[in-house]
C-alpha cells in the first residue's frame, strides 16, 4: 500500500479547514477553499496561533515565531501595505506641527515594537488602496480584517495600560478614528449612512483619545512620543503660521466666509428664540465658530473634524427628536465638514450630513428655507483629492 503523502501543517489555519480538518493555505481576506465554498473566512486571533506574532506586546525574553508559520501570501500582502503605507497613506497626514516625517519615519518604528499599532497601519494603508482602486472590494475586506484585530488587541492593552505602551496606544486610537472617518468614504455600501450613529460613534473614539493624550505627561515618554505635547503649548500655532497648501483652493476660502456669515445669522435667530435649551445652543455655536475660524488648523480644539466630542448629549437628544435649531446647527457642521473634503478620509461625508440630517422631501420652515438651500448648495461642489497633488510632487521628486 502507498505511503500517505505528509503535508505540512497549517499553523494559522482558519476556523472553517480546522473544522473540516482540511489544509488552509492562510489567505486574506478569504482562503481558497472558503472562496470557493461560498463560506464566510474567519481566523483566530494572531495571539492564540501557534508561530504567529502576537497581536499585544510581549516578554522579551520569549523566544521569536519561527518563520516557517507565517503565511507567504500574508507576509507579501503586509509588505506591500507597510509599504504602501510609508511612500503614499501616510503622506495624506498633514505633519502640522510635528517634525516633518513623523508619519513615515516615527510611527512605522513605533509600530515595529507594538503589533496593535502596526495592524492599524495596516488597516488606515489598505482603506486608502481601498479608495484608490475602488473597483477592486478586497481591499476593504483586508481593511476591516486588519482593523478587526486591531482594535481587539487595543482593547486589551487598555485593561492593562504601562506605561511603555501608552504612547503607542495613543497613534493607535488616532489610527482607528482615521479609519472609522474613512470607512463610510470607501465601503460600496453607500445608502446607509446615519449621521447620528456615526457622529455618536466618533464622539467615544474623540474621548478615549482625548483620555491618551492627557495622560502623555504624566510618565516619561520617549522623544517620539513626547512630540506629541507640541499640542499643548497654544503658542506654537501662532509660531508656525501659515500650513502649506492649505488654501490654495479658492473655493474653500469663499466657502468659509460664507459659511462663517451663516453662522452669525444663526446666532441672531438662537439670541432671540428664548427656551430652556438657548445656553447649550449658545454653547455647541460658539465652539463650532471657533473650528471653522481656525480652519485649516485645528490648533487646541482640535479643528472641525474634532466637533462630535463637543457635542453634548442633550444637544444630540434634541438633534434626535428633530429639533430645528439643532438641525440647522448640524447642518452648518455638515457644511462645516466639507471644508475637509479634499481629505480622502473625509471625502463626502460633509455632503452626507447635509443630505441625511434633512432629507430632500422635509418640510421646512420659512425662516430656515434659504439656509438650507445655501447649504445644500455648498456641499454639491466636488473639490479634487489632494493626494493628486501630492502625488504630482512625489512623481517630480518633491515628497
Amino acid at each position: 500500500m502507498p505511503s500517505r503523502r505528509s503535508h505540512t501543517k497549517s499553523r494559522r489555519g482558519c476556523f472553517q479547514c480546522k473544522k473540516r480538518h482540511v489544509k488552509c493555505d492562510e489567505e486574506l481576506p478569504r482562503c481558497s477553499l472558503c472562496k470557493k465554498r461560498g463560506l464566510e473566512c474567519d481566523y483566530p486571533p494572531t495571539g492564540e496561533a501557534d508561530g504567529q506574532f502576537p497581536l499585544t506586546p510581549q516578554d522579551p525574553n520569549d523566544a521569536p515565531p519561527s518563520p516557517e508559520g507565517w503565511s507567504a501570501h500574508t507576509r507579501m500582502l503586509e509588505m506591500k501595505l507597510l509599504h504602501h503605507y510609508v511612500i503614499d497613506a501616510s503622506f495624506t497626514l498633514r505633519p502640522d506641527v510635528l517634525e516633518a516625517g513623523y508619519f513615515q519615519i516615527a510611527v512605522p518604528r513605533i509600530a515595529t515594537s507594538n503589533p496593535f499599532l502596526l495592524d492599524i497601519i495596516l488597516a488606515f494603508s489598505a482603506l486608502h488602496l481601498a479608495f484608490l482602486e475602488q473597483g477592486d472590494s478586497k481591499w476593504l475586506e483586508i481593511a476591516l480584517k486588519y482593523q478587526n484585530r486591531a482594535c481587539s488587541a487595543f482593547s486589551r492593552e487598555l485593561a492593562d495600560l504601562s506605561p511603555e505602551t501608552l504612547g503607542p496606544a495613543f497613534i493607535c486610537s488616532i489610527f482607528i478614528m482615521l479609519c472609522a472617518f474613512a470607512y463610510p468614504c470607501v465601503s460600496q455600501n453607500r445608502e446607509s449612512f446615519d449621521p447620528l450613529s456615526q457622529v455618536l460613534e466618533i464622539h467615544r473614539l474623540f474621548v478615549g483619545c482625548a483620555f491618551l493624550f492627557e495622560q502623555l505627561d504624566n510618565v516619561e515618554q520617549p522623544e517620539e512620543i513626547k512630540a506629541w505635547l507640541v499640542y499643548k503649548q497654544p503658542e506654537v500655532f501662532l509660531r508656525k503660521g501659515r500650513i502649506e497648501d492649505a488654501q490654495e483652493n479658492k473655493f474653500f476660502e469663499q466657502l468659509q466666509r460664507d459659511l462663517l456669515k451663516s453662522l452669525d445669522h444663526l446666532r441672531g435667530a438662537i439670541n432671540t428664540a428664548e427656551g430652556p435649551y438657548q445656553e447649550m445652543y449658545k454653547n455647541t455655536w460658539a465652539t463650532l465658530q471657533e473650528m471653522v475660524k481656525e480652519w485649516p488648523r485645528g490648533k487646541q480644539q482640535g479643528g472641525i473634524l474634532a466637533f462630535p466630542i463637543h457635542i453634548s448629549e442633550e444637544f444630540m437628544a434634541r438633534l434626535k427628536d428633530g429639533d430645528w435649531t439643532a438641525s440647522i446647527i448640524f447642518l452648518h457642521y455638515g457644511v462645516g465638514m466639507h471644508l475637509l473634503s479634499n481629505k480622502w478620509y473625509v471625502g463626502i461625508w460633509g455632503r452626507r450630513l447635509v443630505a441625511t440630517v434633512l432629507p430632500p422631501d422635509e418640510e421646512i420652515p420659512a425662516e430656515w428655507e434659504e439656509t438650507v438651500a445655501w447649504a445644500r448648495q455648498a456641499v454639491a461642489y466636488t473639490v479634487p483629492y489632494d493626494g493628486e497633488k501630492r502625488k504630482e510632487k512625489s512623481e517630480m521628486g518633491l515628497r
